[in-house]
Formats: C-alpha cells, structure tokens, sequence
C-alpha cells in the first residue's frame, strides 16, 4: 500500500512537468504563421494521464480522511452494538466481538507490553511479528469494508467537539486534501498569472507606503494643531468651572428652601395617612367576610370536580388495557414488516454494487466516446477553415488579375491618346 501511494504520488509531479511543456510548445506553435490546420487539436495523452492520476491522488486522500474519521469514531461506535448487527454480517460481529474479549482480557493487556517489540518498533522494524495490536487493523478492516457505516461516522464526528485529541490532524488533513485538488486543478498559465498579480500587488503596496508617509506627516501637524486648540479649551473650561462653584452655592441654599418646604408637606401627609389607615381597617373587615363566604363555595366546587376527576380517571384505565390488548397484536405485525425490510434493503445493496462495477466499464466507454466526437468536429473545422482560406486566396487572385488588366487597357488608350495629340501638331505645323 505505500509502494503504490509513493507510486502515486511520485508520478502525478513528472506529468504535470510534461504537460506544462506541452502546452508551452503548442502555443508557440500557435504564435507562428504558418499554422498546419490539418493536426488533430484533441487532447493529448499525456493530459489524460495527469487527469487519471490526479482521480487516483483524491481517491486515496479520501479514503486517509475516511480511516482517519474512523479511528476517531471508534471508541464509541464498537459501543454502538444495535447499529453494528444492524449493518455487519454475523461472522465479522463474531470477529468483532472476539476482539473486544482480548482487549477486555487483563493477560492480553500484559502481553502487549513487549519491551523488545517496542524497541525493534522504534529502530524501524515494522514487521508483522513486532506490531502491539494486529486485531486493532483487522477491526478497521473490518469496519472500513462496510459503506452503511459512513453516514454513522458523519454524524458522530460532527457531533463530536473539536478539542479531542485527534481532531487536529483530521481538519489539517482535509486542508491538505483540498489544497492537493486545488494545486493540480492549477495549470502553469494561472500560477504564472499568479505571480504577475503579485508583483503587481507588491508594486501598488510600495505606492501606498509611499502615501502613508505622506499622511503621517499630515497627521503629524494637524496633531500640533489640535494640541493649541486643545489649550485654548483647557482655559475656557478652568473658566467654566469656577463659573460653576458659584452655580453650586446658589444651587445649595434653593435646596436647603426645598427641603423645609418638603418637610412641611411631610407632616400634612402623615395626618391625611392616618385618617385614610382607618377608612382601610373598617375595609379589612368587610373583606374578610367576603372572603368567608367565597371559600365556603369554592369547597363545594372542589368536592364536585374531585368526583369529576374520579369518574374520568376510571374511564381512562379501562381505555389504556384496551390500547395494551391491541398494540401486542400490532407488534407481531411490526416484527414482521421490519424483516421485509432488512431483506429488500440486503438486495438494494447488492443492486448497488452490480450498478457500481457496471460504471467502471461504461464511464471509460464515454470518455473514448468523447474523444472520438471532438477528434471529428476538430477535424471538420480544420476543413472548413482551409476552404475558406481556399475562397479567399481566389477572389484576391481573381481581384490582381483584374487590375492589371485595367492597368494595361488604361495604359493603351494613354499611348492612342498621344499619339492623335502628335499627329494634331504635324497637321498644324504644315498649315
């Protein structure tokens, strides 16, 4: 497995090295005139195989997340025993279980701690006989072969907080999964136009700092500006607040008149309390016996609703026996239905993976279909585009032949001209 990803990894850098090479050299081809429309423009097989192998790159970044996502979840999905017989077989449940029983066996904990192993582990050795716990691989071998799981392990790992140890490397990992697809999405024309726009960037940042200098020198000045008139507002305020000392002594003896006043209406206030307390108490009483008789109705209203409440609550019990008769026999229908549907749901499954290993062959079949389709229209348009070229040649041709010929008729009429004019003067010349 990590030949073939080392593999994998390695190849994907030469093709894209070979791919920006070659479309180096067909726009220079492009930059030239004498272009040969007849050569197929489809895509070259190199790009095809940068395309595979950037599918067999995010495949295998999937399924590291995918494993990753799967340790985490695994402490507490092995408790998730319903789920687990829901969806494995019964010989991996038992495979399952075997392992727990190990791991749950204090001999087996002793066993594990194998200095010499450890050791071996570290100086490199990596072999089969030196790992602490192979049951642990084949426990997500065995979960990692079921796909009814990964909607489970979605769930638990959003539901999980962000600070377990181990959730990390998961998030850093999905980073390093999107930044691979998004690198070798990239051609070499957008990482050049990239590097232009930084420069172009880096340009504009040296004008802005350049500017910045200049508003700090501005903001320098206004600065001193501000601290004159910071002064000048500092003196008005001194002013302000002797102002207001003197404020405040009148203010003080206004109080002391307010606070006889008050204590005036005070004492009238506490005669007219007392007059008014009276007139409560005389209340008090004649609300007591309202009171009285209120509570002797409302007893006889609670001994009627109490024999209400009886009647009903009979009633319902008997209701509920009923409903426990009945639902029994609901529940045998139910068993019944849920095993239908654990059945019909093992054949959809099956359905699925026929469908999956049918896409492996008609999803190339497509392609190469593709291909052939834009290898004939390229071919049709070069054609179009050398009898068009064919069209235009002729009727510039057929236009130069006319001038010349216009040229000659034009230049034989000029000597015909010249020469009546020649003769004209020999006839006046005799006279």
């Amino acid at each position: 497995m990590d030949a073939q990803s080392s593999g994998t990894l390695q190849s994907p850098s030469t093709f894209s090295d070979s791919s920006k090479t070659g479309s180096s050299h067909s726009v220079a081809v492009s930059d030239r005139g004498d272009q040969d429309f007849t050569k197929d423009n489809a895509a070259s097989p190199i790009d095809l195989e940068c395309h595979i192998q950037a599918e067999r790159i995010t495949k295998i970044l999937d399924e590291a997340v995918y494993k990753t996502k799967l340790a985490l979840c695994l402490p507490n999905l092995v408790q998730e025993y319903r789920t687990l017989s829901s969806i494995l077989s019964s010989q991996h449940m038992e495979d399952l279980v075997f392992i727990f029983e190990q791991y749950d066996n204090p001999l087996f904990s002793t066993s594990l701690l194998n200095m010499a192993a450890m050791e071996d582990v570290k100086a490199g050795d990596v072999s089969l006989k030196n790992r602490l716990n192979p049951e642990l691989g084949h426990l997500m071998y065995i979960m990692n072969s079921y796909p009814a799981l990964r909607p489970k392990v979605e769930e638990m790992i959003q539901e999980t907080n962000h600070q377990v140890s181990g959730m990390e490397y998961l998030l850093t990992l999905e980073k390093f999964r999107e930044l691979m697809v998004r690198q070798m999405e990239t051609t070499a024309a957008e990482e050049l136009s990239a590097k232009i726009n930084t420069r172009k960037l880096e340009a504009s940042n040296q004008k802005l700092l350049e500017k910045i200098k200049e508003y700090t020198e501005t903001l320098k000045e206004e600065n001193e500006k501000f601290e004159e008139t910071m002064k000048t507002k500092s003196d008005m305020i001194s002013k302000l607040e002797k102002e207001l000392a003197m404020l405040n002594q009148e203010a003080e003896i206004k109080l002391k008149k307010k606070i006889l006043d008050s204590d005036r209406q005070m004492v009238l206030a506490t005669r007219a309390h007392i007059v008014k307390n009276e007139m409560l108490k005389e209340e008090e009483v004649e609300s007591r016996e309202m009171y009285e008789n209120l509570l002797k109705t409302h007893l006889i209203d609670e001994k009627n609703q109490r024999a209400r409440r009886f009647k009903v609550e009979t009633q319902l019990l008997s209701w509920l026996q009923k409903y426990d008769l009945e639902m029994g026999d609901k529940q045998v229908e139910l068993d019944e239905f849920t095993e239908k549907y654990e059945d019909e749901l093992q054949k959809c499954e099956e359905l699925e993976a026929k469908i999956a290993e049918q896409d492996k062959e008609y999803i190339p079949l497509m392609a190469e279909r593709e291909e052939e389709y834009h290898q004939e229209m390229a071919e049709k348009m070069n054609k179009f585009l050398i009898e068009h070229a064919a069209r235009v040649i002729q009727n510039a041709w057929r236009e130069v032949l006319a001038n010349r010929a216009e040229k000659k008729r034009l230049k034989k009429l000029q000597k015909k001209m010249q020469a009546a004019a020649a003769a004209a003067e020999k006839k006046g010349g005799k006279k």
